[in-house]
C-alpha cells in the first residue's frame, strides 16, 4: 500500500486530465460563484483547472467568469494573466496584467504591486532593462510581506530570463 502513496501525492497533469471536461464541468458550476469563492479560494473555481494543469482552459474559465460582470477585480485579471503566461500565450498574458495594473496606486505605496506586474510583463517582453528596474523597487520595499513573496517569484523570473514564464516557475524545484 505505501508504495502507491507517492502515486497519489503527484498533482494531476494535463496529459492525465481530460481537460476539456473538467472545463464543461466547471463551467456548468462556477460561473456564479462569488469571487472570494471562485478567484480566492483553494479548491474551487479556477484553481481546480490550474491545479489539475489545465492552464489554458483554467484561462478561459476565468475570462468566462469575468465576462459575466460589469466590474472585473484585479486578482482575476492577474489570475487571467497567469494561467496565459503559463501557457506560453504571452499576447494575452501582457493585456490582462496590464489590465490589472492599479491606477490609483501611489508612487510611495508600500505594497509595490505595479511594480511586481510591470517587472512580469516586461519579463513576458523580454526586456531585462525594464524587469530590473522594476525587480529592484520590489526588492527595495521587500519589508512589506506581499513585496517579499512577490519578490521571490521575480527573482527566479530573472535568473531563467531565458526561458518561458512556466519553466522559469519551475525550474529551481528540486528534482525527486
Amino acid at each position: 500500500m505505501l508504495s502507491a502513496l507517492p502515486l497519489l501525492l503527484l498533482p494531476l497533469t494535463s496529459a492525465a486530465t481530460d481537460c476539456a471536461e473538467l472545463y464543461g464541468q466547471h463551467r456548468l458550476g462556477d460561473l456564479d460563484l462569488p469571487v472570494e469563492l471562485f478567484d480566492q479560494t483553494e479548491g474551487r473555481g479556477f484553481r481546480v483547472l490550474a491545479a489539475a494543469g489545465c492552464v489554458r482552459e483554467a484561462g478561459d474559465l476565468l475570462e468566462a467568469w469575468a465576462a459575466r460582470r460589469d466590474t472585473v477585480p484585479r486578482s482575476v485579471h492577474w489570475h487571467i494573466a497567469q494561467m496565459r503566461a503559463e501557457h506560453d500565450d504571452r499576447p494575452a498574458a501582457i493585456a490582462a496584467a496590464r489590465r490589472a495594473l492599479d491606477a490609483q496606486e501611489a508612487a510611495d505605496a508600500a505594497f509595490k504591486w505595479n511594480d511586481y506586474v510591470l517587472a512580469t510583463v516586461a519579463f513576458l517582453e523580454r526586456d531585462r532593462g525594464a524587469f530590473d528596474r522594476h525587480r529592484d523597487a520590489v526588492a527595495a520595499a521587500s519589508g512589506q510581506g506581499g513585496n517579499a513573496l512577490n519578490l521571490v517569484l521575480l527573482d527566479k523570473l530573472g535568473r531563467h530570463f531565458d526561458r518561458d514564464y512556466l519553466q522559469a516557475q519551475q525550474a529551481d524545484r528540486a528534482q525527486p
